[in-house]
């Protein structure tokens, strides 16, 4: 009878144990899933139509409805388990005429950027996102602000932060991103 409820009891932890360590993987799987598609999926692209810009994305991120945006807008998104990747391009007036670096100091302070880099027309920012009562979310952003004319060509990324190194390919095509397909200078 003691055997059978040593045994009985052994038999409950490992099983305790397996079901904990299963709730793990599942969550770890999604994130190697993630890098996984990323290193070896196609990339698609939208250009759009109101202001000729052409953005690469995913083949497996889904495309929001073009009618639910503002004019010169798009977005895709990847969303499975606790983890959702949000990439969307806008344009945004620049009625005041912002220098790069007016931009710069512009939207650091706007959205709590904690890096920034500065191109000729252009400058991407990085950073933590914030919610509405300022604590730290534990999701990240990555955007670049390219100036033409009067307005600013803006793509972004926002994710979770343990899914910083699988994003890392489309990071990079954010970061080499050129409004114009095939112009080298708009």
């Amino acid at each position: 009878m003691k055997r059978f409820i040593f045994l009985s009891i052994t038999a409950y932890f490992v099983l305790m144990g397996l079901m904990s360590n299963c709730q793990r993987v599942t969550h770890v799987s999604t994130l190697v899933k993630l890098q996984r598609a990323m290193r070896l999926t196609n990339m698609a692209e939208y250009h759009d139509d109101d202001y000729g810009y052409t953005v690469r994305y995913p083949v497996f991120f889904q495309r929001s409805d073009d009618t639910m945006m503002d004019k010169g807008s798009c977005r895709f998104s990847f969303w499975r388990d606790d983890i959702e990747v949000v990439q969307c391009a806008f344009v945004e007036h620049n009625p005041d005429a912002l220098s790069v670096d007016q931009a710069i100091q512009k939207y650091t302070a706007q959205l709590h950027a904690s890096s920034h880099i500065k191109g000729d027309d252009y400058f991407i920012l990085a950073g933590a996102l914030a919610d509405d009562s300022g604590k730290l979310s534990g999701r990240r952003f990555f955007a670049k602000f390219v100036q033409h004319r009067k307005f600013w060509f803006v793509q972004t990324l926002t994710y979770p932060e343990q899914c910083e190194q699988a994003l890392q390919r489309l990071i990079q095509e954010i970061y080499n991103w050129r409004v114009w397909k095939n112009v080298v200078n708009p």
